[in-house]
């Protein structure tokens, strides 16, 4: 009869058997030891979107998907994966890319808000803010520091959907939305300033879009969203309009 004290002899007799279950239990546990870290690796990159006041990561400054490449591929997506997250580092890359300082020699404020900047603007004014909202709650990106500072607490991206009259839910599935502000406290008035601040907003939005292609991200610029609903969520003045926005995640 083939025991189980037969098989610990059999263990000890056989180099190759001990061998080759040693092997297969070195597998098993540097596979464990791998999904572990790549788990804390992802609710790392993402918990700290939980934090009020975010010091994004360092923006990539060289290499990425060719212009020609980028442009190619550039297109509206408006089915998002609501199982998938937008990494930090990513989000951050991509407000870096359309409204962020990309020179580190950054000119004095102009009008209060940061210099040398990505997005060009009329008369260099640099108007134009950018607002995350996500389902922990809505920041606004600072330029001149990369970081985001948060406004308010809570998931508010329904706003972003639209209105009661009007709304596209697949905004919803979309972890972040970037809202553009244009900010004309201390412009100029007339419709000239206005026409040029919402011209500034869609530059801003298309550096976004390219970026979101750069990165692997799918995005969608959008008009629809209750400008009225969030000027009064976000403590906005008169002088500042939500212009544009773009819900980003990854194309399900």
């Amino acid at each position: 009869m083939f025991t189980f004290a037969t098989f610990v002899v059999y263990l000890q007799e056989n180099e190759t058997v001990r061998n080759n279950l040693k092997s297969k239990h070195m597998r098993i546990t540097n596979l464990m030891k791998t999904t572990v870290v790549a788990t804390i690796a992802m609710l790392a990159a993402n918990f700290d979107m939980e934090a009020k006041n975010i010091k994004l990561p360092a923006p990539e400054r060289a290499g990425g998907m060719p212009m020609n490449e980028v442009v190619a591929n550039r297109h509206s997506v408006r089915v998002f994966d609501p199982a998938r997250e937008v990494e930090t580092a990513k989000l951050g890359q991509a407000l870096w890319l359309s409204v962020g300082v990309n020179r580190p020699d950054a000119k004095p404020e102009k009008n209060g808000h940061a210099a040398n900047r990505s997005n060009p603007t009329a008369m260099n004014w640099q108007e134009i803010e950018a607002y995350v909202f996500g389902k922990a709650g809505v920041w606004k990106y600072e330029p001149a520091t990369h970081a985001l500072t948060q406004v308010c607490e809570g998931d508010h991206r329904s706003l972003i959907a639209g209105t009661a009259e009007f709304s596209q839910d697949f905004v919803l599935d979309a972890p972040y939305s970037v809202v553009f502000v244009a900010n004309m406290e201390g412009l100029p008035e007339g419709d000239r300033t206005s026409m040029m601040a919402m011209v500034d907003a869609g530059i801003a939005c298309e550096n976004f879009n390219l970026a979101a292609v750069s990165l692997g991200l799918a995005t969608v610029p959008r008009a629809t969203m209750d400008s009225a609903a969030i000027a009064r969520l976000l403590g906005l003045t008169e002088a500042q309009v939500p212009v544009i926005n773009n819900p980003v995640g990854y194309a399900k």
